[in-house]
């Protein structure tokens, strides 16, 4: 049962690494990853938790029986891993259809090499030595220490080769790759950095002899110099009242001159999107004529593959743009929100404004969708700017917007992508939520926004004296002891 027990916590830890730390890292669990990760064109994915920081940060102590447990098991474990540096752990691919790894790698900083490998044996492990390597394993998860590194290396056999693979050999050449020289560069940076959880995508690496795209070799290999070193950080930081989210582009600059996002701080949407205080927004201001180039250059057919799958006019519209493609068609500025009462979220289909901004070969476009939008107390209004329009005219602006924003989403439309949710006077027990949607609960508003150089997405709490983490998992545990009695 120990060992069951023990062997879970194992599991567990590479779970979370293949969803997704930080306090001051330690340098040999950094480097060995770093190293590990240079010229490794497998590794589709990496990072680190600060899984101390993430159980303290939940209060998980204070939650009957599982705190029992699972704190038992932290305190022994604590004495043998140092987990105040985060746990740095690497993704091999190909992934699978259900989003898993072929490989997944964690590395850990040791406190006492010689109380693992007792603790280890103590717990049924049958521990090998081979010079200075000490292994063991159970079924498709194997345990490398080596000095003050800990490495837990996990085998997808489902889409793996390796489907007997030997545990030493594996070990043997992971513990060689850890030991060589550092990536530098823009790998290294990415370490650096600091939060609950990080997570970067290698571009490169994930697209490296990928079918995503029925792509001919020549377009295959341009891809593939264009995402050269470039990848996706995204930070989760946990904090008192507040969760962060944080997206980061570290792309080559081929790859950056080919962005479309467009942003402006005067957030020329707002004025076009009626009045009234609304509930959620959701805003786009994108260079089309970019887009489109890219579109072009790597999938010249989806165009028009699209208008043949939506059909009718909006086929003709398509055809109409030619090569411009969506660019012939829209503008590039887009603006909804949901407007009205705080309860209005009890309703079937809420009241709502909104603005697609036209080109001239897209107005035959837009007085389609003005016919289909003039009904009840509707208005709807086409000019040289676009399509506007509001359900009802309550919200319909009038001479100049007077859009009243909620507190904490001032920035939106400044950004290429921009969305918020505000759930502040929203009574949640009213609707019928799926029980992932009740961490909905703990939320005050939720804003979004994206440009060519990353993202950041903001949860406010509703309480700011307890972390987040904290919040949300009272909220389940809450709603599902209530659904068990």
């Amino acid at each position: 049962m120990k060992r069951i027990i023990f062997t879970l916590n194992i599991i567990t830890l590479v779970l979370i690494f293949t969803a997704c730390s930080s306090s001051s890292p330690r340098q040999s669990t950094k480097s060995a990853l770093s190293a590990f990760l240079s010229n490794n064109e497998l590794v589709v994915g990496f990072g680190s938790v600060d899984l101390k920081a993430l159980l303290t940060k939940s209060d998980y102590k204070s939650i009957p029986k599982i705190g029992i447990l699972l704190g038992g098991e932290m305190t022994v474990l604590e004495k043998l891993i140092n987990f105040d540096a985060p746990v740095y752990y690497a993704l091999e691919g190909p992934i699978d259809f259900d989003g898993a790894p072929t490989a997944t790698y964690a590395f850990f900083n040791v406190k006492s090499k010689d109380s693992l490998i007792a603790e280890l044996t103590q717990r049924g492990f049958d521990v090998n030595t081979k010079k200075e390597l000490h292994y063991c394993s159970d079924g498709d998860v194997s345990i490398g220490i080596k000095g003050t590194l800990a490495i837990v290396a996990s085998i997808n056999n489902t889409i793996s080769d390796q489907l007997e693979f030997d545990t030493e050999k594996l070990l043997t050449k992971t513990f060689k790759k850890a030991e060589g020289n550092t990536s530098g560069g823009k790998i290294d940076e990415i370490l650096a950095d600091e939060g609950d959880v990080v997570i970067a995508m290698n571009m490169t690496n994930m697209l490296t002899g990928s079918d995503l795209l029925p792509l001919s070799q020549e377009k295959q290999l341009k891809l593939e110099t264009l995402v050269k070193d470039s990848y996706i950080q995204t930070i989760m930081k946990f904090e008192d009242g507040a969760g962060i989210i944080e997206i980061r582009n570290y792309f080559s600059k081929e790859l950056s001159d080919y962005m479309f996002f467009n942003s402006d701080k005067k957030a020329p949407i707002i004025a076009k999107l009626g009045r009234g205080t609304p509930q959620f927004g959701f805003s786009m201001n994108l260079d089309l004529r970019k887009m489109q180039d890219l579109v072009n250059e790597f999938s010249p057919d989806a165009v028009s593959e699209l208008g043949k799958m939506i059909g009718g006019p909006a086929q003709f519209a398509l055809m109409t743009a030619g090569n411009d493609g969506f660019a012939g068609l829209f503008n590039g500025q887009f603006g909804f929100v949901v407007v009205g009462e705080p309860d209005m979220m009890k309703e079937t289909i809420p009241d709502f404004n909104l603005h697609l901004g036209l080109e001239k070969n897209g107005k035959h476009l837009g007085n389609l969708i003005r016919n289909l939008m003039s009904y009840g107390s509707a208005e709807v209004t086409l000019n040289d700017e676009g399509l506007s329009a509001s359900t009802n005219t309550v919200y319909t602006s009038l001479g100049s917007s007077s859009l009243n924003l909620p507190n904490g989403c001032e920035h939106f439309g400044q950004s290429g992508i921009n969305a918020f949710l505000n759930l502040e006077g929203v009574n949640l027990d009213d609707l019928s939520l799926e029980d992932e949607a009740t961490i909905l609960k703990v939320v005050k508003y939720i804003t979004f926004e994206y440009d060519e150089n990353g993202g950041r997405l903001y949860i406010k709490a509703k309480h700011g004296q307890e972390n987040v983490l904290k919040q949300g998992l009272q909220v389940l545990i809450d709603e599902f002891s209530f659904r068990v009695n």
